[in-house]
């Protein structure tokens, strides 16, 4: 698994992603076998490519914390965030800057809203994570 850009909650010793949440709940990347016993919903939504991935909600408070990571990695000496990673384990990524830049890494978009793409995790090199513990 590549690391990737997103918020992740901390519970009960051990890290899960954080996918939707509201003003005092979150919904944790959590497989229906792991014990979660402050859930009070569980389900499944899309993750792309037509498959589903299931969810436990939990009140906030529940949690021992929020961490912010933010990743990013080189694509053609490149920088890009890494934003997420696909069931078939290939990566999202997007960029902002030079278009030609854009260009040679294969990447859709425009100078305005910026470029993404979908690239092979041994595409990328020089892979950083930056972890911000939330107050």
């Amino acid at each position: 698994m590549v690391p990737v850009t997103g918020a992740v909650a901390e519970y009960r010793g051990q890290r899960y992603r954080i996918l939707f949440g509201g003003d005092d709940w979150v919904a944790l990347d959590a497989d229906p076998a792991t014990d979660i016993p402050d859930a009070f919903a569980r389900g499944e939504s899309p993750r792309g490519q037509g498959q589903l991935g299931p969810w436990a909600k939990l009140p906030i408070s529940a949690l021992d914390g929020v961490i912010d990571v933010v990743v990013s990695g080189a694509i053609a000496g490149h920088r890009v965030s890494v934003v997420r990673q696909l069931p078939d384990g290939r990566i999202n990524v997007g960029f902002v800057g030079d278009p030609a830049a854009a260009s040679e890494m294969g990447l859709t978009g425009d100078q305005y809203m910026g470029w993404t793409g979908v690239v092979s995790p041994d595409d990328l090199t020089d892979i950083h994570v930056e972890e911000t513990r939330r107050a």
